[in-house]
């Protein structure tokens, strides 16, 4: 087997004939951090969401290790889907859940463990983001960032293969990101092989093991951080930084 965790060669991805991927192609090796930054509208969410097989794609192929997945009929996909976590924008728990419900519900529904067990586990991972005491605790007496780090536990407890964060940050108010980003660096401290796509630009340049930005559907300049944030080499990746930065 390879080093190789998760792969895109080539994906290309239109919505009603929009091209939104343009021949998109990138390789995460085992306990790699890398954060896609770019313009609203490249097409970033799209490739995160084609990587974590939640959208089919048009051309090319995503792999994970040395399976290639894209082109697998749904009841197939559906085996794998949990051996990639995504954690969105926005946290999608179950309201009518309390925060251990949401993160026991994979280990239940899809994993099919007895309820003690998925219980145990998903007090497990809770913990492990900072939320043993609000086990109890439904969304709507959570913080947002309370709630995304549920959402993280829900995501991890299934032990997947890599983790997709898609701006993870962005819905919440600005004293509740550290605690959000706070988890993911303990995550990539952990070994975990993450996909980042985040204008959070010092968490960036701390943890990332290389920088993509991304630009009308392609990945115009990769790089590790000391030298995508010293001296890009694309003029739209330095436009970019000047107005972030």
């Amino acid at each position: 087997m390879s080093d190789t965790v998760l792969r895109a060669d080539g994906v290309h991805k239109a919505y009603n004939g929009l091209q939104v991927l343009q021949g998109v192609s990138l390789e995460v090796g085992r306990g790699e951090v890398k954060v896609i930054i770019g313009p609203s509208g490249s097409g970033k969410s799209t490739l995160l969401r084609c990587l974590a097989l939640l959208e089919p794609i048009d051309g090319g192929a995503v792999a994970l290790e040395d399976q290639v997945l894209s082109g697998l009929r749904e009841r197939e996909l559906a085996a794998h889907r949990s051996e990639i976590g995504m954690v969105f924008q926005r946290f999608n728990l179950f309201q009518n859940m309390t925060a251990l419900g949401n993160v026991m519900v994979g280990l239940r529904d899809v994993r099919r463990l007895p309820k003690k067990e998925a219980r145990e586990r998903a007090l497990e991972f809770l913990s492990r983001v900072g939320l043993a005491d609000k086990a109890d605790s439904y969304p709507e007496e959570l913080s947002g960032g309370q709630q995304q780090r549920v959402a993280i536990a829900r995501a991890l407890v299934m032990r997947p293969k890599a983790m997709l964060f898609d701006e993870p940050t962005s819905a919440l108010d600005v004293e509740l990101v550290r605690e959000v980003l706070d988890v993911m660096e303990g995550l990539a401290r952990d070994g975990m092989t993450m996909v980042v796509v985040s204008h959070e630009l010092r968490f960036a340049h701390h943890v990332a093991s290389s920088i993509l930005m991304m630009d009308e559907g392609r990945v115009i300049e990769e790089a590790p951080p000391e030298q995508f944030f010293s001296s890009p080499t694309h003029e739209r990746t330095k436009r970019f930084l000047a107005l972030v930065e």
